[in-house]
């Protein structure tokens, strides 16, 4: 005997394999475990009444019996509990041990047979960290967040035309459940990152506790951690699960700590008014949808099923489910194992992955309907909403009602003829029964999106969501032999479709409409084909997992869930079509060669009718039906949220949605009595200025495309050679800038309209005219969505052909030259020199306290800094005794001539600083000072001085340089002087200088370098003065700068 060291686990009793009778030392063993005995089970073992079919090979000896009856009653009479029995058919398990069971007393031995593979599977315990699907699912939590995510629930009933005995269905679920592992696991670790490196606090960094499932051993978890009964009186099954169902698809809670991970719940009729096995019953499967999908659901009802089965002819479940390993995630199996984002990064990027991303962005332009008519919100979906969420907060505000949502559910059955005639049309018409069923969904949905509305005649984009089973994909495709999540979708985007479409269709006056639904059809084949042979699904798995890897993505869908202007709704309508029952491979079992398929018909067992859902209430879909085909019927789950769509509409979408397929099958006749919808064409394209602005945007990445390419290339390569800190440091220094000079550009272009606008003034402050045509702007903004979309996306559009343009120096290389590793003549400089490469032999005797005070910048090349601003200075100090320097960086701006008209309206037109912080370290040589700022620290080189006839310092030539694993991130070069005018020559002679200096390369070339903007000499440097100013200094900004300045120097001393 030995005992577990932690006291809250079962003493762990170890009985050695040479051990064949129970003597007194292994009697004393037993009895002093010191724990609460569990010897019902073992009484139910001993006096079973059919031993050799519980465990064949087995027999009792009459030694064995007196012995047995021995250790019960002692067990009895001391209360211990040493160990647990498993009714499992070749060992007894003790907890935490599995043993055989010719080392215990109650058998002898007649046949020596052991699956040595079942043996070894139990002994080792899996692990796997969960993959960026399943930390959606689960859901993977957000520390710094207000509110706990709760889990996404996936929930399937099965309708019986029988009702096995409590008895068989328990170890009918712990056969089960000893084949799966993740039917026995649990989930460890937290998942937290070690920081969040961003603004926003949602990019991570690091994860010291990812989540991991951890398998438990076989007996660990038995059938009454999962299985409950649910004994219904007044004869109604079908009330009883229904409300189970709609209870646990949003309220569910399994605590994943401790598992297990899944729930079942038999509902059947009252067994004490009578026998009910003959009778019909339901048995519920929940689960945390982080391990199941419904072809991992119908695969352990199968199971179930079968050990059932068994049971009721053999007595005992002769040919079991073979023991499986945890499945790998659904990343691995579609993109190969060694090839998710968290091994390989950017790497993996591929033109394909761009155009994926860019086909999303071209998706959103669409505009899709998202909400009904009679909602509050806008009904569309915002392609600029995202840039609101990933900021950290709900698009539109936050909707007070987001945890009130609730799923509403109605059920639906289409016939054996109508299912046998809608798959012949699907043939008929060169198209998939998914195809067709994404078409109907859609059209439905014109119905009830418009509902109560009396304009029957507007056009609308639907966005539909259509479910699939992602083990069909990929490099390691799931053979679906053991239970784990790998569901997937894809978009279709359909229309524009016609409010009351379905509706016209049903009613029959349309007689193009039946043919329309058909073109639909193939519309939505064609784009899963292009979809699936472009790569789209190894494509899409891999943005996900670079997106759930790098940054909490549950908590932008917490976002998104909380948002006003969305209600947490993505799409228009949704599909999950899971096929045919029958056709799916049942488990592999020890005793078959070969896997069978699901049956839906085991003993006495006929399944009547399967329903499945997923929960949408939090985020998801506006109408939503799953589905699936068993025993020649399809049947139907309509699970929107409510009260979204109120259960009365969803109701009516459910009876339509099952007459539009009655019709198109064939089976029924149009009914002309029914109202219909107007088909109306639109003189204009839906749309036109959203495609026109986002047409400029294409135009702008195109142009750009090179610059672009060169730039992820050499991310790439500096992601792999540098630790992730440094990389995200030199990272979000880079998007700072980058970020930056964009900005600044409407800022003044707006500030020149302001201040160029005619008519009478404000306060002497702002035009009258410049408000009235704010107002209008606004308004046409907020009235009119295509212009606010196109609006939108021709900002963003904006944003990033600018942001191109820096890339590719045609934004001007003196300020923004962002490109790292850019070339010069044709050619590529890489990386950084060294100091020696362009030092100047003037740097000789070199004093650094000469170099002290302040000089005027005259030329840069510099993309930290702005053209626009004028009369630069750096006030350079020692600090620290010598071995600190601060540099104050005195700016004004904007320069008159970078904004005519506002340039003296400026807050900081009378002057602005900010401090650049460094050190001298003692093994550089002198005229090298480390420079910090913006989370990243490099050397600035004093490159070459000249002197003036007293021996002081009067130019100088600086040269920043910035370098991660061999990518020059940053440059920056500074032509200075004493004095605040410089002629033409003087500049000249510093470019030369600087060239000698072999300084051409990385920005001093005259046409790399901008002229910074100075009033002159002869200019008295005298204050700003007029009533914007005023204003300025009435609510304090010019005691704010100083205040600022004040704290800055005096925290770098």
């Amino acid at each position: 005997q030995e005992r577990d060291k932690n006291p809250e686990d079962d003493a762990i009793i170890l009985i050695g394999q040479a051990l064949n009778k129970l003597d007194i030392l292994a009697l004393i063993a037993f009895l002093t475990t010191g724990r609460k005995t569990e010897t019902y089970k073992l009484l139910d073992l001993i006096f079973w009444n059919d031993l050799e079919k519980v465990f064949p090979g087995k027999k009792m000896s009459v030694s064995n019996v007196f012995f047995s009856i021995i250790f019960v009653a002692a067990t009895w009479t001391f209360q211990v509990n040493g160990f647990t029995v498993l009714k499992n058919n070749k060992y007894v398990g003790i907890r935490f041990q599995s043993t055989n069971l010719n080392a215990l007393p109650f058998f002898v031995e007649e046949s020596s047979s052991v699956d040595e593979s079942r043996k070894n599977s139990e002994k080792i315990l899996q692990s796997r960290k969960l993959g960026s699907q399943e930390h959606l699912m689960l859901p993977r939590q957000y520390s710094p967040g207000k509110e706990d995510f709760p889990q996404m629930s996936h929930v399937s009933c099965t309708v019986l035309s029988a009702t096995p005995s409590t008895q068989h269905l328990k170890r009918a679920i712990e056969s089960t459940m000893r084949s799966h592992p993740m039917l026995r696991a649990k989930v460890i670790g937290d998942g937290e990152p070690s920081e969040r490196i961003d603004l926003f606090q949602m990019v991570r960094k690091g994860e010291p506790s990812p989540l991991t499932f951890q398998e438990t051993e076989v007996g660990f978890f038995k059938a009454d951690d999962v299985l409950s009964v649910v004994d219904v009186e007044n004869d109604d099954i079908d009330a009883s699960w229904k409300e189970r169902f709609n209870y646990d698809l949003d309220l569910a809670t399994i605590d994943v700590s401790e598992g297990p991970l899944w729930r079942i719940e038999l509902h059947r009729l009252n067994a004490k008014s009578g026998d009910a096995s003959n009778d019909d019953c339901a048995i519920l499967l929940t689960f945390n949808h982080a391990i199941s999908d419904q072809s991992s659901a119908n695969l352990i009802m199968d199971e179930i099923l079968g050990n059932i089965s068994q049971l009721e002819s053999e007595g005992v479940i002769s040919n079991e489910g073979a023991i499986n390993k945890i499945p790998k995630s659904l990343e691995e199996n579609v993109l190969g194992a060694g090839n998710i984002w968290e091994d390989i990064g950017v790497s993996g990027v591929s033109t394909r992955t761009l155009q994926y991303v860019a086909g999303k962005a071209v998706e959103g332009l669409k505009n899709p309907v998202i909400l009904p008519d009679d909602d509050d919100s806008n009904g569309k979906s915002d392609p600029l909403a995202a840039l609101t969420t990933i900021s950290g907060r709900a698009a539109g505000g936050e909707d007070s009602t987001s945890n009130e949502r609730r799923s509403t559910l109605q059920f639906r059955t289409l016939s054996k003829q109508s299912t046998a005639s809608l798959l012949e049309k699907c043939r008929e018409n060169g198209v998939t029964m998914t195809n067709a069923l994404s078409a109907a969904v859609a059209l439905t949905s014109t119905d009830v999106i418009a509902y109560g509305s009396s304009d029957s005649t507007a056009s609308r984009n639907y966005k539909v969501l259509q479910s699939l089973d992602m083990r069909r994909f990929g490099n390691e495709a799931d053979k679906c032999e053991s239970v784990s999540c790998q569901a997937g979708s894809m978009d279709l985007m359909l229309g524009p479709l016609n409010d009351f479409s379905g509706a016209s269709l049903r009613s029959g006056k349309d007689n193009n409409a039946i043919e329309k639904f058909w073109r639909l059809a193939k519309e939505g084949r064609d784009q899963t084909r292009s979809f699936i042979e472009s790569g789209g699904p190894e494509q899409a798995v891999k943005v996900f997992d670079f997106a759930m890897t790098v940054a909490d993505l549950n908590n932008l869908v917490h976002l998104t869930a909380k948002s006003e202007s969305s209600k947490g709704r993505a799409y228009s309508a949704g599909i999950s079509n899971v096929g045919i029952y029958e056709r799916q491979k049942a488990v592999k079992r020890e005793k078959s060669n070969d896997r069978d398929n699901l049956k839906s018909k085991h003993g006495r067992y006929d399944i009547k009718e399967i329903y499945f859902a997923t929960s949408h209430a939090r985020s998801g879909c506006l109408y939503q039906v799953s589905c699936m085909t068993v025993n020649d019927e399809m049947n139907f789950t309509f699970h929107p949220a409510s009260p979204l769509v109120k259960n009365e509409v969803n109701k009516k979408f459910a009876d339509a949605f099952v007459d539009l397929l009655n019709i198109v099958s064939g089976t029924v006749p149009q009914n002309s009595s029914k109202e219909t919808g107007v088909e109306v064409k639109t003189f204009f394209p839906s749309n036109l200025l959203s495609f026109v602005a986002f047409a400029y945007g294409v135009y702008g990445i195109g142009i750009h495309a090179d610059a672009w390419s060169q730039f992820f290339q050499n991310i790439s390569i500096m992601k792999e050679n540098v630790p992730t800190e440094d990389f995200w440091a030199a990272i979000n220094f880079w998007i700072f800038f980058a970020v930056g000079h964009p900005l600044l550009q409407p800022i003044l272009w707006i500030s020149d309209v302001l201040h160029g606008s005619p008519g009478p003034k404000i306060a002497e402050l702002v035009p009258l005219t410049f408000l009235l045509g704010n107002l209008g702007a606004i308004y046409i903004v907020s009235a009119f969505k295509e212009v606010r979309n196109a609006v939108n996306i021709a900002a963003v559009s904006a944003f990033i052909a600018y942001v191109g343009a820096g890339l590719d120096g045609t934004a001007g290389l003196g300020d923004f030259n962002l490109q790292v590793n850019d070339n010069y003549g044709s050619k590529v400089v890489k990386g950084c020199p060294a100091y020696e490469e362009v030092r100047q032999a003037s740097m000789d005797g070199f004093d650094l306290n000469k170099y002290q005070g302040k000089w005027y910048e005259h030329k840069f090349h510099d993309w930290t800094q702005f053209k626009e601003v004028y009369d630069t200075t750096l006030d350079i100090k020692l600090t620290q005794g010598g071995k600190g320097w601060i540099d104050d960086f005195g700016v004004k701006g904007p320069a008159p001539d970078a904004a005519r008209l506002s340039w003296d309206k400026s807050p900081v037109a009378n002057g602005a600083h900010y401090f650049l912080f460094g050190r001298l370290d003692e093994n550089d040589p002198p005229g090298v000072l480390r420079e910090s700022g913006f989370g990243v620290e490099f050397p600035n080189y004093i490159v070459d001085v000249l002197e003036d006839e007293n021996g002081n310092y009067k130019e100088s030539i600086q040269f920043q340089c910035l370098d991660r694993g061999g990518v020059r991130v940053f440059e920056g070069i500074n032509f200075m002087s004493r004095s605040p005018v410089m002629t033409d020559e003087e500049l000249d002679a510093m470019h030369k200088r600087a060239e000698k200096a072999g300084m051409y390369p990385y920005g001093a070339a005259p046409e790399q370098m901008h002229r910074v903007a100075r009033r002159g000499i002869d200019v008295p440097d005298k204050d700003v003065d007029n009533a914007w100013q005023a204003m300025w200094r009435a609510i304090g900004v010019d005691k704010l700068l100083e205040l600022l300045t004040e704290s800055i120097e005096d925290g770098g001393r």
